[in-house]
């Protein structure tokens, strides 16, 4: 799209306010609501705000030891320049459309920071290797009530049944996805009370992560609208399921599309491409966890017989294992990662994997033996971190991740060894009840 195309979609749609939106570190929304007609005069080439929306914390905490920016720089402007094919009215928002951003210097440099500009470098590099990355997300929230409380307290999963309770809510939320281009492809219940999943459609990378961030706003957003409150938080509710990011991926031929994992039978998974790809993603796994659970709550949902991994290992359509492969099923071949927690950065987790999967590529590694059976049983397998300090010591020590995150890795140490400064300090509901008569 160019100019002229939003121009005559926003008298279309009666568009009064472009929200111009970019993932800050930790994946949330950030950006600017701009009127029409200053975005079409002028806005559509970016707008200055301070480069400091990339490098604080979730509750806008400014960190000082971040050498991109911090006092000394005065934390000056960087400029968010609109990606116009991203333009999409938002139909939760009447008269308003939404576009997303990419943040670039003054100079029109590319913000070394930016994580959507980490998964572009990413997605031009599996380009020239003849590859397009594909990838489908599943996400999971808590639907809770104004006061915080699950709007029922059963677990019900994949029970239609009660899922029609949640309809009024899920239905919109999948209209005007739908309406905005965000393909919802199924929706359940889950493992916890008022716990939903939702399967987004499959497609290249950098869309299936805009998608994400559109997602994660909707839900929140119209949740709001409703009188409910929805939540991303890895682990909500003491002693329920936690909240997961499982990312489908595969590999297409750059000229024609073909997913190049189609041909893998069961059996051979061990070797050709998908098994060098599955390799990559195992000998990363450990070190790209802390991208994938980036919270200190996401931790919690890390537990025996959780469905959520304790090993860096695979296996065929088990769900005990890191890394779930699907195999046998032609176009539709392709590998879960189920290592991620759902307030992940959505950039982040997909650039990560990808570049893990082509490493193994490129360096024609070969995967462990498969898992069968329960994952959980095993103490012969490799353990991924438990928490996140010790997540955030393999991040900040290898060597493949530092090359490819470049000065977002001490972004984003930076922001993790403050919040679990901040957390050492607290003093907990937990604490007080144990301890107050001591």
């Amino acid at each position: 799209m160019d100019i002229a195309d939003v121009e005559s979609r926003c008298k279309e749609y009666e568009i009064r306010t472009i929200e111009c939106v970019f993932p800050d570190a930790q994946g949330l929304p950030r950006g600017k609501r701009i009127p029409t007609n200053h975005f079409l005069d002028t806005a559509f080439r970016g707008f200055e705000l301070a480069n400091a929306a990339l490098v604080w914390s979730r509750q806008c905490d400014v960190i000082q030891n971040i050498s991109y920016t911090n006092f000394d720089t005065g934390y000056p402007d960087m400029v968010a320049v609109p990606d116009l094919d991203s333009f999409r009215p938002v139909p939760w928002h009447p008269g308003a459309a939404s576009v997303i951003c990419d943040c670039v210097e003054p100079d029109g440099a590319q913000v070394a920071v930016s994580t959507r500009r980490i998964l572009k470098d990413v997605v031009a590099e599996a380009r020239s290797l003849g590859f397009e990355p594909h990838v489908g997300a599943e996400l999971e929230f808590y639907l809770l009530d104004a006061d915080g409380q699950p709007l029922y307290d059963t677990i019900d999963c994949y029970s239609l049944t009660r899922g029609a309770t949640l309809e009024p809510f899920m239905a919109r939320l999948r209209d005007d996805l739908a309406a905005m281009g965000v393909v919802i492809e199924a929706c359940n219940t889950e493992y916890g009370p008022a716990q939903v999943e939702m399967n987004m459609r499959y497609g290249d990378a950098l869309h299936a992560a805009d998608d994400a961030l559109r997602f994660k706003m909707a839900v929140k957003e119209i949740a709001a609208q409703m009188g409910y409150r929805a939540t991303f938080m890895a682990k909500p509710l003491p002693g329920q399921s936690g909240s997961g990011f499982h990312l489908h991926q595969s590999l297409g031929d750059v000229d024609s599309g073909t997913n190049v994992f189609a041909g893998t039978a069961p059996t051979d998974v061990e070797t050709g491409l998908m098994g060098h790809y599955l390799a990559g993603l195992l000998a990363h796994m450990p070190a790209i966890t802390a991208l994938g659970s980036p919270t200190i709550n996401a931790y919690k949902r890390i537990e025996d017989h959780s469905f959520a991994p304790l090993h860096a290992c695979w296996g065929m359509d088990n769900r005990t294992v890191g890394i779930r492969v699907i195999a046998g099923h032609g176009a539709a071949n392709r590998l879960e990662w189920r290592a991620g927690a759902a307030d992940a950065n959505p950039y982040l987790i997909i650039a990560a994997c990808i570049a893990a999967g082509l490493d193994g590529v490129k360096r024609r590694l070969t995967p462990p033996s498969r898992v069968s059976g329960d994952a959980y049983a095993r103490h012969d397998l490799p353990l991924l971190p438990a928490s996140f300090d010790a997540a955030l010591e393999l991040l900040e020590h290898d060597t493949f991740l530092g090359e490819l995150l470049g000065a977002f890795r001490e972004v984003f140490v930076a922001l993790g060894r403050h919040e679990l400064a901040l957390w050492r300090t607290a003093v907990t509901d937990w604490e007080r009840a144990r301890y107050i008569d001591a």
